[in-house]
Parts: structure tokens; sequence; C-alpha cells
């Protein structure tokens, strides 16, 4: 069951009902309004449960982030839920018709990513997602990030070590992505010169160079 709410569908899972299915093609983020929703994933032939949801929570964002096509995870409601489903095309008009669930997505992809389901999944495209992740941040105000606390966000969202992060974080402030600076409290900081299509422009001066 669905209705639409502006120009984004909200649609109602009763119990038990799949979201989304692992392997599927993902072109939606869905932020889950009332119920409960489980993200599991098969590791070794097993289900093994990596987040219980609770509102207000979003979910199957790295579709949006990462341009993947396939899920890399399952959804299933846990009891009659509501969720909203934002395209892809839509996701940055939803987000500026709602300018309070800004701070909403930004801690869910700081806090559930760093627990839950990105533990044993791979991103498809590394230097893209950083790229992505710092698109997000840097069109709602977020431009000056803790270094340490990035790096260990990052490290943990995408599944892999701090040393290969640390590498797209070098190669993007030897592009002028970004630089490396010190706060009043002598922490070190990432300061996103380009606040948008940050992948591309970063390919343009490889080019160029």
């Amino acid at each position: 069951m669905a209705e639409h709410k502006s120009s984004f569908l909200v649609r109602n899972f009763l119990k038990y009902s799949v979201i989304f299915g692992e392997g599927t093609k993902g072109d939606s983020s869905y932020l889950l309004k009332e119920g409960r929703v489980e993200i599991s994933k098969l590791v070794d032939g097993k289900k093994k449960v990596f987040a219980i949801l609770k509102p207000v929570s979003m979910f199957g964002e790295m579709a949006i982030l990462l341009g993947d096509d396939k899920r890399t995870a399952t959804a299933v409601a846990l009891e009659d839920s509501k969720v909203v489903e934002i395209k892809r095309d839509d996701f940055e008009e939803y987000i500026r018709q709602s300018p309070a669930m800004i701070s909403t997505l930004l801690n869910v992809l700081v806090h559930r990513l760093k627990t839950a389901t990105s533990k044993s999944l791979r991103v498809p495209n590394l230097f893209l997602g950083v790229c992505n992740v710092f698109n997000l941040f840097a069109k709602h105000g977020s431009r000056n990030l803790n270094y340490l606390d990035t790096l260990n966000y990052l490290s943990i969202s995408f599944n892999t070590n701090k040393e290969t992060i640390e590498k797209v974080l070098n190669t993007l402030e030897q592009e002028k992505i970004l630089e490396f600076r010190m706060n009043d409290q002598r922490e070190r900081t990432i300061y996103l010169l380009e606040t948008e299509d940050i992948a591309a422009k970063a390919a343009d001066k490889r080019k160029e160079a």
C-alpha cells in the first residue's frame, strides 16, 4: 500500500515484508518513519543481522551515495512499518524540502554505518564513494571535518583500512579538492575547498596534470 506525500512515495509494509533484497537493483533510499526494519546479509551462506533500525533512520542510502546498482543487504519490516521512498533523482529535492532532516541524515551516515551494515560490505568504487560523501557534507554546510573522526568513519563505512582511506584523502589534497588544517584545539581537520561534483573535478585536475 502506498500514498504520495509531496513528490515522494510513502509506503506501508506489513510485518515481515521484504522492503528490498540483497542483490536486487537499487535506485532508492528509504527513511523509516514508523516501525522497525532489520538489515541483514548472507555471510558464508548464513543470514547475519547487522542492524535493527528504529525511527527516524535512513537505509539503502548506498544506492544514492555510491551509484551502485546492486543492493548489498536485505531489509525486512519486523513490524508494520511506514517508510518514505526517495529516488536517486529526488534525493537533493527531498533534502531541500526537509532541512530538518539534514542532521538526521548526517547522523545516520556517521553513526549507523560505524556499527552496522558496512562491516562486511565492499564498496565498488572507494574513490567515488568518498567523494560522494564529501559532496553530501559540503552541500549541507559541513565543510570543516575532524580528520581522525572522518578517517575512522570512512574506514568503517567502506570496510577498508585507514591507510587506504588516507591515500584517497592525500590524492584529494594534492588535487586541491581539500586541504588539511589545524583548529584552535590543535586538532587536524579536513577543509573541503570544493563543494560539488568533487569526483568530476578531481578527474579533470588529473587530466590537466
